[in-house]
């Protein structure tokens, strides 16, 4: 089995009708959905868009506390997607690429991220910002708005 995951992005520009991208990404969500059992999203990344979704800095009309929370509700425990978090053993091979001496720092969550699907078998990454993941150990980094 092939486990395939998302990055926030995709997921706000599915939810968010106001993005130039949202035609895709919600045809990308929804064809996921048809068949979810090779798909996991981490809770970093439901938490991410938890916050997306009320910032008014990203949408123009963002959601209430309720609102979000539901949206992300939904999502993580009544689409069949798989969900993982954060465990103690991502620890060893986070901090060895943070302690690189060219690690960007901005790109903390981000590491964070990608060792947390990683550790949980994620091989395929769907995202806008290939290039903050190429290196992160991934077999594939795809932007799904470019296909």
């Amino acid at each position: 089995m092939m486990v395939c995951s998302l990055d926030t992005n995709i997921l706000l520009y599915a939810a968010n009708e106001d993005a130039p991208e949202h035609g895709v990404c919600k045809g990308f969500l929804e064809q996921v959905v048809r068949d979810p059992s090779d798909w996991m999203i981490a809770d970093q990344v439901y938490l991410e868009l938890y916050r997306a979704l009320r910032n008014p800095k990203v949408m123009s009309c963002p959601l209430s506390p309720k609102e979000a929370a539901s949206h992300v509700s939904v999502m993580r425990d009544e689409m069949g997607i798989m969900h993982c978090g954060y465990m103690s053993e991502c620890w060893g091979p986070l901090i060895r690429k943070l302690e690189a001496g060219d690690f960007p720092f901005r790109r903390t969550h981000d590491a964070v991220l990608a060792a947390t699907l990683i550790s949980h078998g994620v091989k395929t990454f769907y995202t806008r910002n290939t290039k903050d993941f190429m290196d992160a150990g991934f077999m594939e980094v795809i932007n799904p708005v470019d296909q």
